[in-house]
């Protein structure tokens, strides 16, 4: 970490911002190698000075919590850490129609497999429902993703918000029957989020709440 910006600041409080944005950089490489390794949905990790680590979020597997915890352990310059992941299992079968083709996922490895599927497909359409009359419809493409949440048949629903996207700048995206809409990118997150919220939905019937919504 290249520390010169701070050479101008008095030693002490010079100090104490590179140990504040040392734990920061730590805590964003450590959240990024959990996500790309482990199955845990609104994933939260921080960081201490001292090299405390802080960890938490939702999985439906416990032997997954514990690994989690093991490999942060073993991961360098790791002091501590405070395992508050939630075991939250779903024993019901959800159904996800993906592109017109019908999936059914318990869990989150399930799910991340079925996505993995159209990875490399430039516009996909998820239908995600089982929650009671609750339905998760999401769109994506290469950069975005849209969704609404839909509460019962016939709900006009909430549909996902962005306060930095515009209602100028348009992204298109292709429907399972071939219509191709557009959306604003304030009505848009990234695909990452994207994920979340069908995480988030299987494991809980529920809005993911690491985003914003608007009700239509």
């Amino acid at each position: 970490m290249d520390t010169t910006e701070f050479d101008h600041l008095p030693d002490e409080l010079k100090e104490k911002i590179i140990k504040s944005r040392q734990a920061f950089l730590q805590a964003r490489d450590m959240s990024d190698k959990i996500s790309g390794s482990f199955h845990i949905c609104n994933l939260s990790v921080s960081a201490t000075a001292d090299h405390a680590i802080s960890i938490s979020g939702i999985t439906d597997n416990e032997d997954e919590k514990i690994a989690v915890q093991n490999f942060v352990l073993q991961t360098e310059n790791v002091s501590s850490v405070f395992n508050g992941i939630e075991v939250l299992s779903n024993p019901t079968a959800l159904s996800l129609v993906v592109n017109g083709k019908e999936f059914f996922v318990t869990a989150l490895a399930e799910l991340k497999t079925v996505v993995a599927q159209f990875h490399e497909t430039a516009f996909v359409e998820y239908t995600l429902s089982g929650h009671a009359e609750t339905t998760i419809i999401l769109l994506r493409n290469s950069t975005h993703s849209f969704a609404i949440y839909l509460r019962f048949n016939g709900d006009a629903g909430c549909t996902t918000h962005n306060p930095k996207g515009t209602t100028i700048e348009m992204k298109d995206f292709i429907l399972t029957n071939g219509q191709r809409d557009e959306y604003p990118t304030a009505l848009l997150v990234d695909n990452k989020d994207g994920l979340e919220i069908l995480q988030f939905y299987l494991l809980t019937g529920e809005m993911y709440p690491g985003i914003e919504w608007r009700k239509e």
